[in-house]
């Protein structure tokens, strides 16, 4: 797969009755390709992936690439701060997904050379599987340096993207100086100053619920019509914040049943539904977030 500019949304696992709702995981996708949506990540950590056990993990791999092989890239989160399982993982699942998102190793912070050490030997590995890096420093607890991100996509062909979630505009314009990865936002509320300094799109969490609108966002500033991008970004940018105003993916899951887009919005300890009816009241708020029909962003 080529990473294009675009929106790929990380989609959650849902539950019922405490177990995998697989029937909901399907009706999600589906909505995301009705949508429009070209791409999609699974077992992210809006999919609550620590949570999940290796069968449940692989159940909900297969049963997205069972459905909608070729309808749709999907990418498959394979962890891990063990470089060991996290090839496990992507051995067990290269053949059921278009491409794979691996993270800085969270916990154990290692140096930026064990960091090296850990997505090299991965790439190699992997053969030709499209690799997207993630960086997320307020999880993982270090940030991967742009120095190791340029050193890492110009050694090793499979490695196409990076998920760059630091929060630093500085970080990305240092690694764009310094390597042609494909930045994409790991933040839905960065995704209009990141496009803006050269990135390429969003892994989403705000398409979950509106998928058309995310879309429109990247695709006007992708078109150059930045008074409208402007307008648009700044009608979410609500929806943006309070999506985490709780641990993801609490808030997405309540406004997921609030939508009509799922049924349930169990979450698995240590996790808990939203307890608060201040919060509830913000999110119950987002429900009629005045948003024209994206039809009028498009060009």
């Amino acid at each position: 797969m080529h990473f294009t500019t675009d929106v790929y949304t990380v989609i959650p696992t849902f539950f019922k009755d405490s177990s995998v709702d697989l029937e909901q995981l399907v009706s999600s996708i589906q909505y995301q390709i009705d949508s429009d949506i070209n791409n999609i990540v699974l077992l992210g950590t809006t999919s609550e992936i620590s949570t999940l056990s290796e069968i449940e993990q692989e159940s909900i791999v297969k049963t997205a690439w069972e459905n909608f092989n070729g309808q749709i890239n999907i990418i498959v989160g394979i962890g891990g701060n063990n470089t060991k399982t996290t090839l496990e993982s992507a051995f067990k699942f290269k053949d059921y997904c278009d491409a794979v998102m691996a993270t800085v190793p969270y916990y154990n912070t290692p140096s930026q050379e064990g960091i090296y050490q850990h997505f090299s030997t991965i790439a190699q590995l992997l053969g030709d599987k499209p690799i997207m890096l993630y960086n997320i420093p307020s999880r993982t607890g270090v940030s991967m340096k742009p120095e190791i991100i340029a050193n890492l996509y110009n050694s090793f062909d499979n490695i196409k993207a990076i998920k760059e979630a630091s929060g630093s505009i500085s970080q990305s314009l240092e690694i764009m100086s310094l390597c042609d990865i494909v930045i994409l936002s790991g933040d839905d509320s960065l995704t209009l100053p990141l496009m803006s300094i050269g990135a390429c799109g969003v892994v989403s969490v705000a398409s979950n619920l509106l998928p058309k609108h995310i879309l429109a966002l990247v695709d006007l500033y992708k078109t150059d019509n930045f008074r409208l991008a402007t307008k648009l970004n700044k009608t979410l940018y609500p929806l943006f914040k309070n999506l985490f105003i709780d641990s993801n993916p609490v808030p997405l899951k309540y406004l997921m049943v609030k939508y009509n887009l799922a049924t349930d919005d169990s979450v698995r300890l240590p996790l808990v539904r939203i307890q608060s009816e201040e919060v509830r009241n913000k999110l119950n708020e987002l429900v009629n977030i005045p948003i024209a029909s994206s039809n009028i962003y498009r060009i």
